[in-house]
């Protein structure tokens, strides 16, 4: 057994947003490591994800054996969306858009009020089951179909609209 005064203290991270994620996904507190990684997996900014990204391992490893609860969906979900976002980061991957498929929970209509993806048209999906936006990145250019598949709660299928 560890003693509480053994353990090395969390890092501190100078950018303000990226210590607060950090210091509750190191906590141990599932709730509040569930709405830290919530908010990480959908976190755009460059300078904070710099700050995180160096973590993601130990990140990992503190949430390890973590029960993060869930109903429909385990919250676990959540987590491991954010730490492919971090990984996904540092290896600069690629745009961020390319992880919309990846998590259930990017919504369209918030991407367009923040500027992340424009509004191209609007309408009905293919098998008339939800909302269809068609929204093009704003950082890549990239198309996407975004489709409401609600069920018992709100998610969103993404698909990439092939070039023509």
């Amino acid at each position: 057994m560890r003693w509480p005064w053994s353990a090395s203290p969390p890092p501190r991270l100078d950018d303000p947003q990226a210590d607060v994620l950090l210091q509750d996904l190191l906590s141990r507190d599932a709730s509040r490591i569930h709405a830290a990684s919530s908010r990480l997996a959908r976190l755009f900014s460059a300078a904070t994800l710099d700050a995180l990204a160096p973590h993601a391992e130990r990140i990992e490893q503190a949430c390890q054996g973590m029960q993060l609860g869930g109903a429909l969906v385990s919250n676990d979900v959540h987590l491991k969306a954010a730490l492919r976002r971090l990984r996904y980061w540092r290896e600069r991957s690629g745009c961020l858009c390319a992880l919309y498929p990846d998590y259930l929970f990017f919504d369209p209509r918030r991407l367009i009020e923040q500027g992340h993806v424009q509004l191209l048209q609007l309408g009905v999906a293919e098998d008339g089951w939800g909302d269809r936006h068609r929204v093009a990145c704003t950082n890549c250019s990239q198309q996407w179909d975004a489709t409401d598949r609600e069920y018992h709660y709100p998610w969103w299928e993404w698909i990439v609209v092939a070039d023509d």
